[in-house]
């Protein structure tokens, strides 16, 4: 937002708003003109844009799993869900095996690490 130079009670639009726009600019023509004057004022105003990488590492609250010993240490070799219970596919689709314990404040619960990661090269972000 501050990029943009919004506040938090400014007005934006809406996602809708955004996608109809965004076709207007693919239907005449415009969007790589806009991108590419877009590049020249980052330039202009000293930034560089090289190759870059986006990386949200967010922590998503997973249930609490009650595995037995041999299960652990199964998990911990890195066996899939699958593998430790071949008998069981619905119990296999049901558990995370890639849920670690994490410790937030004072807080302790498993947790995955919902990750994604954006690569640039030669454009801005």
């Amino acid at each position: 937002m501050r990029f943009c130079g919004l506040g938090p009670g400014d007005g934006v639009p809406d996602a809708n708003t955004l996608w109809d726009f965004r076709g207007t600019l693919i239907r005449v023509r415009a969007l790589d003109a806009l991108f590419t004057r877009l590049d020249q004022a980052i330039v202009a105003a000293g930034y560089l844009p090289m190759s870059g990488q986006i990386v949200d590492a967010t922590l998503v609250a997973a249930p609490r799993q009650r595995n037995k010993e041999a299960e652990k240490a199964a998990i911990k070799q890195g066996k899939s869900a699958h593998e430790i219970w071949p008998d069981q596919p619905a119990k296999a689709a049901q558990k995370d095996v890639d849920a670690r314990w994490m410790r937030r404040s004072v807080w302790t619960s498993t947790a995955d690490v919902a990750s994604s990661s954006t690569s640039t090269a030669g454009s801005a972000i």
